[in-house]
């Protein structure tokens, strides 16, 4: 009996050893495996759980005008960016957010939208631009604030405000559409040019982003940094663009009182672009963090419509100006120069009357003189006698129905109707008095500033095609397709303009230039933007202050200088301002003697 018992015993223990040895055995196994074979797949595991990958944002490339001065502007910031990744417990670290940095319920609210909207392991700003007493509040409370860090990077400025604002346009924080586009913008502190060149050479400006890779703790702390990947900046931009003459330019719309308008001034040989202004402007740096919605709606609500670049997208009826387009259709076609007609105000065609500008007439005047007086009643028998289809196709040939190519995003194209349009569009047929009110650049003609300003570039460059650039050439020019177009017809219309400025009589004459050298030519333009009724000429002319603003006249002119030697020409549009030769051309002629001057002055910079 003892003997079975002992027996008994003897088999538990063996049964009992056995499974503990197979127990052990299995523990070895799985130790060999998570140790040796598995080690690469758990070091990785573990790796994930205490390096993090930062990443650090490129400095954008500068932007300088012609003679290296700067006109935007880096400055160094920091700012605060919470990594939902590093945190367990979001509600508690934006409450002790909300409650270290005074951020309002609003902000909170942006930064919940933001994290819910992107990768836990993608960082959100919280604040930018941050100052000392913000950064050291966020340091010493850094225990209460898991996963919240200060970044370094930069901010862009633009020292010339408004007057650059069109030109350079802005950067502001990439847009989900931007982000679908291109995934590395959705880093913390990322911008992206949103408009003008900053948009236009982006991929130049933007340079390539760098990373560091750092170990934290538990809560998201870092505790070294194991490996640093500078970022590189992008590269900086040179314009042609003249800074102090970009500023003058703008001062000088203000000093005339223009509330809304544009300019181009350019190179007629190279295209390049010495000044491009759009008024009233707007101040780019509000974009930089976000502009609040009741900035952004005065914006959107202002009557000068301060967003839109009005020198590349505003369409303007050219009025006389467009007479330059008439004469050489006319000339090419073999009108003669001398032939004379009677201006006595006002053209009759069946039961329809066409005024002069001058309302008592000019008397007998030939094409010259009729260029510089810019006679209505002439160009009404001009066109009459010449037909559309000339003055169309000249107006083709100088790009007027075209963009012009410059480097400028949202350019539009101007518009000028022909007989197929209206039948196709209107469904009605094209009359002579169609003919007539083009030939006056009214009725269905539109340009843009700077379509005028290379049309007036291709005029005094001996009919050269140029494409206006805000770039530096190495060369003096690479426009080598020829206009074709009578060099008769060229030098006559020339000289006309001429003594738009400078004969007695002309239109521009009491905006002429003293200095001989600096002497410019030139067309004014007076563009109506309403239909004057037969009762209201009955009644006499109102005077600006009694008709509303956007019911006034506009203002334009045209203009190269020195009529020696043209090499500058411009273009500009004075909203509501009423008469061309009163208001445009005095502005016109400022800008061209003040360019000459400044090219004078600075011939290293040319």
């Amino acid at each position: 009996m003892r003997k079975h018992k002992y027996q008994v015993n003897i088999q538990r223990i063996l049964w009992i050893s056995f499974a503990q040895a197979i127990f052990f055995v299995l523990i070895i196994a799985r130790l060999f495996i998570l140790q040796v074979v598995q080690t690469d797949k758990y070091a990785s595991l573990s790796d994930d759980n205490r390096i993090r990958t930062r990443f650090i944002v490129s400095q954008r490339g500068e932007i300088l005008d012609r003679c290296g001065r700067l006109l935007t502007k880096n400055s160094q910031n920091y700012s605060a960016i919470i990594i939902p990744e590093d945190i367990k417990n979001i509600g508690y670290t934006l409450q002790n957010l909300q409650k270290i940095m005074g951020l309002p319920d609003d902000e909170i609210g942006r930064i919940k939208k933001s994290i819910r909207h992107k990768p836990r392991f993608s960082p959100t700003i919280i604040k930018e631009d941050l100052t000392w007493d913000e950064l050291s509040n966020i340091e010493v409370h850094s225990l209460d604030l898991p996963g919240v860090s200060i970044e370094e990077g930069f901010r862009r400025h633009y020292p010339l405000g408004k007057a650059g604002a069109h030109v350079l346009g802005y950067v502001a924080s990439p847009n989900e559409v931007d982000v679908q586009n291109n995934k590395a913008l959705i880093l913390s502190g990322a911008k992206i040019g949103k408009s003008g060149l900053e948009a236009r050479y982006e991929e130049e400006l933007r340079g390539v982003d760098g990373q560091k890779m750092v170990e934290v703790d538990a809560y998201g702390r870092v505790v070294r940094e194991l490996k640093h990947t500078a970022s590189a900046p992008g590269k900086d931009l040179t314009l042609t663009v003249d800074k102090d003459l970009q500023v003058y330019v703008a001062q000088a719309f203000e000093a005339q009182g223009v509330e809304s308008g544009a300019a181009v001034v350019m190179d007629a040989h190279t295209g390049e672009i010495l000044s491009l202004i759009s008024i009233p402007g707007f101040n780019p740096d509000l974009f930089y963090y976000g502009i609040d919605s009741k900035s952004w709606q005065a914006l959107l609500k202002d009557p000068y419509k301060p967003m839109t670049n009005k020198a590349i997208a505003g369409q303007y009826s050219p009025a006389s100006i467009f007479k330059i387009i008439v004469a050489l259709a006319a000339l090419e076609a073999g009108h003669p120069l001398y032939e004379s007609h009677f201006c006595p105000g006002h053209y009759q065609l069946g039961k329809h009357r066409f005024h002069c500008w001058k309302k008592e007439g000019h008397g007998s005047v030939d094409l010259y003189q009729a260029i510089v007086k810019s006679c209505d009643v002439y160009f009404y028998h001009l066109a009459r006698k010449i037909g559309e289809k000339p003055i169309i196709e000249m107006a083709r040939r100088f790009g007027l129905t075209n963009v012009t190519g410059i480097d400028l995003p949202s350019e539009v194209t101007g518009f000028l109707a022909d007989p197929e349009w209206k039948k196709r569009v209107r469904k009605e047929s094209w009359y002579l008095g169609d003919t007539i009110l083009t030939a006056i650049g009214q009725a269905y003609v539109l340009t843009t500033p700077v379509q005028m300003a290379v049309m007036m570039a291709q005029m005094v460059n001996g009919g050269k095609k140029v494409i206006p650039t805000f770039i530096k050439k190495d060369s003096a020019s690479d426009q080598k397709t020829c206009l074709s177009i009578k060099e008769y017809a060229l030098t006559t219309v020339l000289k006309a303009l001429g003594d738009v400025v400078n004969a007695p009589g002309g239109t521009s004459y009491a905006s002429r230039m003293l200095e001989t050298k600096y002497t410019m030519g030139g067309k004014t333009g007076t563009a109506q933007v309403r239909r004057i009724s037969m009762k209201e000429r009955g009644q006499g002319t109102r005077k600006d202050k009694d008709i509303p603003w956007h019911l006034r006249d506009n203002a334009l002119f045209v203009g190269f200088a020195p009529v020696h030697a043209p090499r500058y020409v411009i273009a500009l549009v004075a909203e509501h301002k009423g008469f061309g030769g009163m208001v445009a051309a005095p502005l016109g002629g400022k800008i061209l003697l003040k360019i000459q001057k400044l090219m004078e002055e600075g011939q290293s910079c040319s």
